[in-house]
């Protein structure tokens, strides 16, 4: 276990940000699977509107002025669309003329949806919420493309005046008359090039652009703000540090509901090892599973986790597991609802989490906040959000990662104390501690 920064987790009446009306980008939140941007964006939102701000969303979804039922139809139909050379041509001549257009060219408030399209089951109330909220047909893509071809940034109008408006992500997007706050999570294509499949020039110039060109940037970590200041000729006054709140409900299972769902899975409390995130090269799922093949344990490993860039080569020991040990099972769950990741974390053995690089890190935190101990890396930001209440490993050492589960595994006296530690590090990053470093960072601006 590391030390940690003191952790001062008194809570104090939440300060306001009303009447403020604050636009916040819809690039992720407009997607119907997670992603850790996405979550980052939902806890934004309901910290801002606990603030007292008026938070509205800009979606970029398809419209029509025909009628009300094809207007709803395509506003709800996949925007996906294949890419080629002529596409990107077009759209940078419609998205030129599209910019020139001045107020005309201008995002606006949608009506309540009707009843024409069927909603349950498909679209987040969240969503639907959103849906109330600012809509400019394909505007991310104009901008991105601008933004590729020419390092053109968009300046967008909107039908009603906006205070500040803050990206979730570096977007080359100004809105006319407002203030810009841009959020960078982390540097990890710069970093890891070759661990990510992000256009690394692009996403160069657009972390540049924003610190230069917004009125604030906030991240998620001490770490992640060193490293904008050692890529970039950058104020360190103008970068905010809020970290993230635990976004998943906190309220814990008794053990017969525990045991009744881990049932489903053939899983019992406390006997089994957990991993949650992305399956790519970044998360490090190879060596965790050539550490977990060499572990004396019965406790299969559960990943959860979407399928993301090269998941079959991170996964390709699977087969080897199954073919050398019957004892050793490795459970795949793609996907599962918050509720059933809260019953996970609960009742694992320990969270390992051998990241070779974090912005932030929440995985561990959500792990604490249900008593589950803690394994993960040395690196980058997780000693900062982990503190001393979690057990480090080399992410390149797969022998250290072996150890330390071993470690882990022997001693029920170290889970206990790790479990203990963890619950009273997460209370820091609570909802309304959250609150107050944001209204603080908001401050800034105002």
């Amino acid at each position: 276990m590391q030390g940690c920064l003191t952790r001062q987790s008194k809570q104090r009446r939440p300060p306001r940000l009303a009447p403020v009306k604050i636009l916040v980008d819809g690039y992720n939140l407009q997607l119907t699977s997670g992603t850790g941007i996405k979550t980052y964006s939902t806890s934004l939102i309901k910290a801002l509107n606990r603030l007292g701000a008026h938070v509205d969303v800009l979606l970029s979804r398809n419209a029509s002025k025909v009628n009300d039922v094809l207007d709803e139809v395509l506003f709800f139909d996949n925007q996906e669309r294949d890419r080629n050379l002529l596409l990107d041509v077009l759209d940078v001549s419609k998205g030129l003329i599209k910019t020139s257009l001045g107020p005309l060219y201008q995002a606006k408030r949608r009506r309540k949806p009707g009843n024409f399209v069927v909603k349950q089951g498909k679209f987040s109330d969240e969503f639907l919420k959103y849906a109330e909220s600012f809509n400019l047909p394909r505007c991310y893509d104009t901008a991105n493309i601008l933004y590729k071809k020419l390092r053109y940034t968009s300046h967008l109008y909107t039908s009603e005046k906006i205070d500040i408006w803050h990206a979730t992500y570096p977007l080359p997007i100004h809105i006319r008359g407002a203030k810009k706050i841009t959020t960078v999570h982390d540097l990890i294509p710069l970093r890891l090039p070759y661990a990510t499949l992000d256009n690394k020039e692009d996403f160069y110039f657009k972390v540049r652009d924003a610190l230069e060109q917004s009125d604030l940037v906030i991240t998620v970590s001490e770490h992640s703000k060193q490293d904008l200041l050692e890529y970039f000729d950058a104020d360190p006054d103008k970068i905010a540090v809020t970290y993230q709140p635990i976004a998943l409900d906190q309220e814990l299972a008794d053990a017969g509901e525990l045991q009744k769902f881990l049932k489903q899975y053939n899983l019992n409390a406390q006997q089994y090892w957990l991993f949650v995130g992305a399956i790519e090269p970044k998360k490090n799922v190879g060596r965790l599973l050539d550490a977990y093949a060499r572990l004396d344990t019965e406790f299969p490993l559960v990943i959860v986790g979407k399928k993301g860039w090269l998941w079959q080569e991170e996964l390709s020991k699977i087969g080897y597991l199954s073919e050398t040990s019957s004892k050793k099972r490795v459970k795949l769950l793609e996907y599962v609802p918050a509720l059933s990741l809260q019953y996970l974390y609960q009742g694992a053995y320990a969270l390992v989490f051998p990241s070779l690089y974090e912005g932030f890190g929440l995985p561990p935190l959500e792990a604490m906040t249900f008593g589950c101990p803690v394994i993960t890396s040395q690196i980058s930001s997780l000693p900062e959000v982990c503190g001393s209440a979690a057990l480090y490993v080399d992410p390149y050492d797969v022998d250290h990662i072996k150890q330390q589960l071993e470690a882990l595994l022997s001693s029920p006296e170290l889970r206990n104390q790790l479990a203990i530690d963890g619950k009273v590090n997460a209370a820091f990053f609570s909802m309304e501690n959250y609150m107050q470093r944001l209204h603080a960072a908001y401050e800034k601006v105002l």
